[in-house]
C-alpha cells in the first residue's frame, strides 16, 4: 500500500488546516495566523494540483499555470508594480484629502523601494569587495522579513474582518474618531457606528438577542463635545430608541477606549468575569487589527466587525497601523534582525 500520498494530504493540508484553526479561534490577532493561513492556502493549492497529476498530467499543468505565473509576475514586476500604484494613490490621496505630512506615507514607502532597488544594483556591481556582500546580504534579509511580516499582517487583518460572528454578543464597543465642527461624527466615524449597528441588528433578528453598545471616545482639544456623545446624538437623530447605550468619554487613544470600556462593562455587568462575556470591536476595517491586539495586551479577548473604508485611502491607512502593529512587538522584530546582523557580521570574519 502506497502511503505516500496519504501522507503528502496530511503535511500539506491536515496539519496546516489544524494549526490555522487554532490560532485563528485562539489567538486571531497573532501573526502566526496569517503565517498559518498563508501555508494553507498554498498547501491546498499544491495538494490539488499533485491530486490532479495523478489523474490527468495535461488538467494538472493547466491548474498550476496561473500559480506559477502570478508567482512569477510577481518577482519580476512586484517592486514596479507597488512603486507605480503608490505614486498614483499618492496623487489621489492628495487630490482628495489634501497636503499633509500623514498623507505622504505612499510617497515615502515608494521612495524607500526605489532607493532599495538602485542600492541593490550597486552592491550588484561591488561584490567583489567582502564587505559590501555582507551589508547587501543583510539589507535584503532585512527587506525580505520586512515583506514576509506585511504579508502575514494583511493575511492576519483579513482573516479577522472575516470571522464569523454566531455567538450571542454582551457588548459592541464602537471606537471614537475625530468630529465635524468639533460635534458631528465624519462619514468615517459613522461608518463604525453602522457596521455596530448592523451586527445588532442581525443579532436581535436571528438570535433574538440584544447587546449592549458602547460609545468610546473622549473629548479633543479641538472638539466642542467628546466623540461618545456625538455618536451617541447620531444614534439619537436615527431614533434608535430601541438601544441600550452607555457612553465612555474619556479616552484619547485606541488602548484607553478598550481600557475605559472595560471598566464600564464590569460595572454595568455587576462584576461579572469579563472572560465569559463575548465582546466585540467596531472599527473601520483597517484599524480592526490593531485594535483586537490592544484589546488582548490587556487582557480582553474581542471579535471584531470592520466598516469599509474609501479605497483611495485605505493604503495610507493600513500602512499606518501595520507600523502601529509593529511596533506593540518591536522587542521581537529588532531581536530578529539583530540576530541577522550579528549572523553575517560572523560570517563575514569567518571568511574574509
Amino acid at each position: 500500500m502506497n502511503l505516500f500520498p496519504f501522507l503528502r494530504l496530511v503535511v500539506l493540508f491536515v496539519i496546516p488546516l489544524f494549526l490555522f484553526l487554532l490560532w485563528i479561534i485562539k489567538k486571531p490577532t497573532s501573526l502566526w495566523t496569517g503565517f498559518w493561513g498563508l501555508v494553507l492556502l498554498g498547501g491546498t493549492y499544491l495538494t490539488i494540483v499533485l491530486e490532479l497529476e495523478r489523474w490527468n498530467t495535461k488538467i494538472a499543468i493547466w491548474v498550476a499555470m496561473p500559480g506559477i505565473l502570478l508567482l512569477g509576475l510577481f518577482t519580476l514586476f512586484g517592486t514596479l508594480g507597488i512603486v507605480i500604484y503608490l505614486f498614483w494613490n499618492e496623487g489621489v490621496l492628495l487630490k482628495k484629502e489634501g497636503f499633509r505630512l500623514a498623507n505622504l506615507l505612499p510617497l515615502i514607502i515608494a521612495l524607500i523601494l526605489i532607493f532599495f532597488e538602485v542600492g541593490l544594483v550597486y552592491f550588484a556591481y561591488q561584490l567583489e569587495h567582502p564587505f559590501v556582500t555582507m551589508l547587501a546580504s543583510f539589507l535584503i534579509f532585512c527587506f525580505s522579513y520586512g515583506v514576509s511580516v506585511f504579508i502575514m499582517y494583511t493575511l492576519t487583518s483579513i482573516f479577522y474582518n472575516l470571522y464569523p460572528i454566531r455567538k450571542p454578543i454582551d457588548y459592541i464597543i464602537i471606537l471614537g474618531a475625530g468630529l465635524i465642527d468639533g460635534e458631528r461624527v465624519t462619514p468615517l466615524l459613522a461608518s463604525r457606528i453602522e457596521a455596530g449597528l448592523a451586527l445588532y441588528d442581525r443579532q436581535k433578528k436571528k438570535l433574538g438577542h440584544e447587546a449592549v453598545i458602547i460609545v468610546s471616545g473622549g473629548q479633543g482639544p479641538d472638539e466642542k463635545i467628546s466623540e461618545a456623545q456625538a455618536m451617541k446624538n447620531y444614534l439619537d437623530e436615527q431614533k434608535r430608541t430601541d438601544l441600550k447605550v452607555l457612553l465612555e468619554t474619556e479616552s484619547i487613544n485606541t488602548r484607553q477606549n478598550l481600557e475605559f470600556s472595560e471598566k464600564i462593562i464590569k460595572k454595568d455587568s455587576s462584576d461579572a468575569d469579563i472572560n465569559d462575556l463575548n465582546l466585540v470591536i467596531a472599527t473601520n476595517n483597517y484599524h480592526l487589527l490593531r485594535a483586537g491586539k490592544l484589546a488582548r495586551k490587556i487582557g480582553l479577548f474581542a471579535r471584531g466587525v470592520g466598516s469599509k473604508t474609501k479605497a483611495y485611502y485605505l493604503p495610507t491607512a493600513f500602512i499606518r497601523e501595520y507600523i502601529g502593529y509593529l511596533e506593540m512587538s518591536k522587542s521581537k522584530h529588532l531581536s530578529v534582525l539583530f540576530l541577522a546582523l550579528i549572523l553575517s557580521l560572523i560570517l563575514f570574519f569567518l571568511f574574509i
